[in-house]
């Protein structure tokens, strides 16, 4: 079996991401400190700013997102002027990635120009501040979520997330293209980018540069949404099931009853997984859809090994104690 747990890729993002978002969630508006918009943010969690205009200033965390609230910029402008200036130096120190106003506050000029004197992003959002940490807090989530990618096919398969890995040549992409003339859907060929949103839950979705496309050997590129449609594609699924495609005279032995339910980790997460033995005549795309159809069942608790080996045991007794 080839070792498919790849480092994760990086997970920091730049702070100007989050102004040049094109959702624009945030409705920021730049009040200060343009030259630090490559600043990164390396932790998804939001900072509020209470504890470090305190003068608690190593709680804070200049790889996070910054608030300030209401109640932090009434505190902050109630202080006298030199107080102000000795707070806002000490946190221009730490290097915060970025701060945001939310409530569309007016910034107090001392703070402006404490960001604009040490090159840190200053923003404004209309958003009350819980709205605005909501709408961080997915965004961070989702941009900066473990990540690593994978050399295989994803598919949707009955419903089922079904992630085709094995070997070059051993005919991933020729499975994915029979699945989808019976109906499937593709996710992504080739090269699978694949997301751990939750701590048990991974996602799979295509880079942009090669989203519907396919390499079929003998044939090159192919689009798939062009030649089947809208229909023949998704964006992103939720993984459920890794099939893994092998030579036959490579496993010592096949799988022959299923009793056990084999996993493999990827992200640290252990994902439900099987190998395909693959030689020359045998329907590996009926094979995958009925292991889709047999994922569904198992997850609905109907398992068929196990009832068999049930009901062999209760013959034996039964046999024995006549």
């Amino acid at each position: 079996m080839i070792n498919y747990n790849n480092a994760p890729l990086e997970t920091t993002i730049e702070v100007r991401e989050l102004f040049e978002n094109p959702e624009r969630k945030f409705e920021l508006v730049l009040l200060a400190g343009e030259k630090g918009l490559n600043r990164k943010i390396k932790d998804p969690h939001i900072q509020k700013l209470g504890l470090v205009l305190a003068g608690e200033f190593h709680y804070l965390d200049p790889h996070r997102i910054q608030i300030f609230g209401k109640k932090e910029i009434t505190y902050l402008t109630s202080l006298k002027k030199e107080v102000q200036v000795e707070i806002l130096e000490a946190m221009g120190k730490r290097n915060p990635s970025c701060f945001i106003l939310s409530r569309g506050m007016p910034p107090p000029d001392l703070l402006v120009e404490a960001c604009n004197r040490h090159d840190i992003p200053l923003f404004s959002s209309p958003l009350k501040t819980s709205q605005l940490i909501d709408h961080l807090n997915q965004f961070l989530k989702d941009r900066m979520a473990p990540t690593t990618t994978v050399h295989g096919v994803l598919l949707d398969v009955f419903g089922v997330g079904v992630l085709i890995l094995g070997k070059s040549g051993i005919g991933k992409s020729e499975c994915a293209l029979d699945l989808i003339i019976r109906g499937h859907r593709l996710v992504s060929d080739d090269v699978v980018k694949i997301i751990q949103t939750e701590p048990t839950t991974l996602f799979g979705t295509s880079f942009n540069l090669i989203q519907n496309l396919m390499e079929i050997r003998g044939l090159g590129i192919i689009n798939i949404r062009d030649l089947f449609g809208v229909e023949a594609i998704r964006k992103r699924k939720k993984i459920d099931l890794i099939v893994e495609l092998v030579d036959w005279l490579s496993i010592e032995k096949p799988e022959r009853l299923g009793l056990d339910q084999n996993t493999i980790k990827l992200l640290d997460v252990e994902m439900p997984f099987i190998q395909i033995p693959v030689t020359p005549g045998r329907n590996l795309t009926t094979i995958i859809e009925v292991a889709a159809r047999n994922h569904i069942l198992r997850a609905s608790g109907t398992h068929t090994p196990q009832e068999l080996e049930e009901n062999l045991l209760k013959k034996m007794r039964e046999e024995n104690s006549g």
